[in-house]
């Protein structure tokens, strides 16, 4: 597990800068989390009646 005193993962903070990262250290900083809406979520958020959407 990545440490968050690692020098490199600290420069993650500086404009510009880019480092290379592994999978595994990339998954523990939430790269590939998924919490975009589905479209069932989105039309249930909007203030909308459902049967409007065509």
């Amino acid at each position: 597990m990545t440490q968050p005193t690692d020098p490199d993962i600290l420069k993650l903070n500086e404009p510009g800068v880019v480092i290379e990262v592994d999978r595994r250290t990339a998954e523990d900083l939430g790269a590939f989390e998924e919490d975009a809406l589905d479209e069932a979520e989105a039309l249930a958020s909007a203030e909308i009646d459902p049967r409007e959407v065509h």
